[in-house]
Formats: structure tokens, C-alpha cells, sequence
């Protein structure tokens, strides 16, 4: 099976800065104690891990009770607290808090995954993650000392290769990722020659979007199969991991969109309502782990005692919990068409199985012809979000 992916790109805009900022005073990292995490990393500059320890968690602390259970907590704080717990071989706390920080939607999680991977002695799939990586600006230059300084190597417990094995799996099918990494290293390390440690292995990699490490494992899985009919099933997969591959990791733009996992699918649906006008709204596309979203849009339109349709496309990004997009849309009739172009902003509450998330929207339509009337309105809905890996298999 052949994988054509298309990119419609309708505008171009540059929100980063500002949007950062409001997502952090929504998200509640303005609550954090900015001091104790500026004097966090300062102790971490001068190697006094023990107290960058003391400072990280304060600051944790002081966002978790400026926000109910934690929710607030910044996710590059989870990952820099992640990363010192490491320093300070604390590595099961680490690897809790680095795939936290994964699933609050760390854009440096594979930067600061990597050097926890480093420092527990696991080379190779340090070097995987460390691939197209972030490295973030403040840390730049004095990474590579700490890590090298305080390296270790840490082996699990795999006398019960059954149960260690269904473990990683679960883990990995929960979003734990660092954590089933680990696992299926010391899987593939004690049991060098059992083709579904590196089958299963393999899947894990593809959910991060590293289709090239994931092929490679499959295909050591595969190697290992000693009846021929029963590779048949896996090389199929291969064959197609492979094309992904070649197509994803070829095109910067691409992977760089996509993020560090493989893209969902979504549907939203939702009402809106404006000065006498009500419509039901409906979004259906893809959504990718760093929170962009491209999808087809339906409506149904009520006002002036008419009903009205309207079919469009629109992106949006999110930066926490707030959200913008842009799109065009085609409201129409049985007598008329106007197009529009339809700027967006709102605030969006992902659940934390990162599942579904509820959506409020204020858009605005903008006609392309000289003589249209702008119109507003605010819309709230709900988006489920569904796995689509079986799609790239």
C-alpha cells in the first residue's frame, strides 16, 4: 500500500511569540515560581544538582497549587526536573516525569529524553531520539558536560521476559514511551535472538514518527523468523514503514509538522451562535502531536428564518491550552454563494489521555467581496481524537 500524504497550506502567519505568552498565563505557568526555576537552572550551571533538585521541586509545587492537581505545571519544567532527577541517578522518578512531560506536549521531550537515555547507558536509543532533537537555548553548551560526568548504566530486571515484555507494551500503548524504551532495550539486550522483543519494539519507535529505527528493528524481528510463511504478515508492514519513511523523512517541512509522533485523526462537533443566527458545526481531519490540525469543515446554518450550509478548510495551532487557526469557508444557499476567509482564536482542554478535548472558538468571516458585511460568532464543541497508525500499516 501506497502512502500519498497531502498538506494544504491556506495562510501564513506568525504567532509565536505572543501566543506562547498568553498560552503560558492561561496554562498557569505564570504561577509557576519563576524564581525558584531561574535559580534551578542556575544551580544546575554550577553542577549543584542536589539543590537544583530542591529548587525544581518548589517550583513544581507552587504551580500545582496555583492550578487543580497539577494541571498547570509547564511541561519544559516537568522535563528540566525530569533531567536532573537523572543527573541525581533517580531514574525511575526521571522517566515518570519525562513521559508527563510528553503528554503535556514537550517540545523539547526528545532532547531531554535522550540525555536521560544517555545517562542510564543506553547508547543507541539515545542516539535515535537525539535526531532532529531541540536542544533548548539556556542549556546549549553545558549539557553535554553534566551528561557526560554523571553517566551510568542501569539494567532491569528481565528474569520473566513474559511479563517484562507485556509491560512494555502496556506502556507504551499508554504514552509511557521513555519508560517502554527502556524496557525493550534490556529485553533486546538479555534476549538477543527473540524476533517479537524487536517486532513489538519496533512499534513503539513508529508511534514516535522515527519510521527509519522503527523499519530497522522490524526487519531485525523478521530476520529472526525462521518460517518463511510466517514473515509474510510482517514484511507487508515493513514494506509499507519503509515508503513512509522514504516520504516523511525527506521532506523537512513535513516531519517538523508532524512532530514527534505519528498524526490522528479527528472529528469535532459543536454549535455556534451569533446575533440571530445558530449553526451546527462539524470538523473532520488530522491532528498532529504538536497540536496542529487540518481538517474539512460542515455546517448548518440557521438565521433570518433561512437555513444555510457552509463547507470549508481550515489549521489550527495550539501553544497549551490556547488555540488559532485560519481557514476559508462557503456559505451558501439555494440562491447564493459567499466565500470567506475565517480567522480563529480560543482556548482548547485536553483530557489527559490526550483522547478528546473541549473546544471555544470566537471565528470571524470575512467575505471576499467588497460589498459583504463581516459577521462573529462563538462556537463550543468537543473533538475526539482516534489512533490512525493501523492506517500507515
Amino acid at each position: 500500500m501506497k502512502h500519498i500524504i497531502i498538506y494544504i497550506s491556506i495562510g501564513l502567519f506568525s504567532l509565536n511569540i505572543s501566543a506562547q505568552s498568553i498560552s503560558d498565563v492561561l496554562m498557569g505557568n505564570r504561577n509557576t515560581n519563576l524564581g525558584d526555576w531561574n535559580e534551578a537552572r542556575t544551580a544546575l550551571e554550577s553542577g549543584d544538582i542536589p539543590k537544583a533538585l530542591i529548587l525544581y521541586s518548589q517550583a513544581i509545587e507552587t504551580s500545582k497549587e496555583n492550578r487543580n492537581s497539577g494541571r498547570g505545571v509547564s511541561s519544559e519544567l516537568l522535563a528540566e526536573y525530569a533531567y536532573t532527577l537523572a543527573l541525581q541517578h533517580d531514574f525511575d522518578a526521571s522517566l515518570l516525569n519525562i513521559d508527563r512531560a510528553y503528554n503535556l506536549g514537550c517540545k523539547y521531550y526528545e532532547f531531554y529524553s535522550s540525555q536521560i537515555l544517555t545517562l542510564m547507558g543506553y547508547e543507541e536509543a539515545s542516539i535515535e531520539m537525539s535526531k532532529d532533537a531541540k536542544v533548548p537555548e539556556w542549556i546549549n553548551g553545558l549539557y553535554q558536560k553534566l551528561t557526560s560526568e554523571n553517566k551510568s548504566t542501569v539494567t532491569i530486571n528481565v528474569d520473566n521476559p513474559e511479563e517484562t515484555l507485556k509491560k512494555a507494551n502496556k506502556l507504551g500503548a499508554d504514552g509511557q514511551y521513555t519508560q517502554s524504551i527502556v524496557m525493550f532495550e534490556d529485553l533486546k539486550n538479555a534476549y538477543k535472538d527473540v524476533n517479537i522483543v524487536y517486532i513489538d519494539y519496533s512499534t513503539v519507535w513508529e508511534t514516535l514518527g522515527h519510521l527509519s529505527y522503527a523499519a530497522k528493528l522490524l526487519k531485525q524481528g523478521i530476520d529472526l523468523i525462521e518460517l518463511e510463511e510466517n514473515k509474510q504478515a510482517f514484511s507487508k508492514h515493513l514494506s509499507d514503514l519503509t515508503q513512509s519513511a522514504a516520504v516523511i523523512e525527506s521532506m523537512p517541512f513535513t516531519k517538523k509538522l508532524l512532530g514527534a509522533g505519528m498524526p490522528k485523526m479527528m472529528i469535532y462537533v459543536g454549535a455556534s451562535a451569533a446575533e440571530d443566527n445558530y449553526a451546527l458545526n462539524g470538523r473532520m481531519g488530522i491532528y498532529t502531536s504538536n497540536k496542529f490540525s487540518a481538517s474539512l469543515n460542515l455546517g448548518l446554518n440557521y438565521g433570518n428564518e433561512k437555513f444555510s450550509g457552509t463547507i470549508g478548510m481550515s489549521v489550527y495551532k495550539a501553544w497549551g491550552i490556547f488555540m488559532c487557526g485560519i481557514g476559508i469557508s462557503d456559505q451558501f444557499t439555494d440562491e447564493t454563494n459567499t466565500f470567506c476567509l475565517s480567522p480563529s482564536v480560543g482556548l482548547t482542554f485536553l483530557n489527559k489521555s490526550q483522547t478528546s478535548s473541549f473546544d471555544f472558538t470566537i471565528s470571524s468571516y470575512i467575505p471576499f467581496t467588497s460589498d459583504g458585511k463581516v459577521s462573529y460568532n462563538f462556537s463550543i464543541g468537543k473533538t475526539i481524537y482516534f489512533d490512525i497508525n493501523s492506517l500507515f500499516k
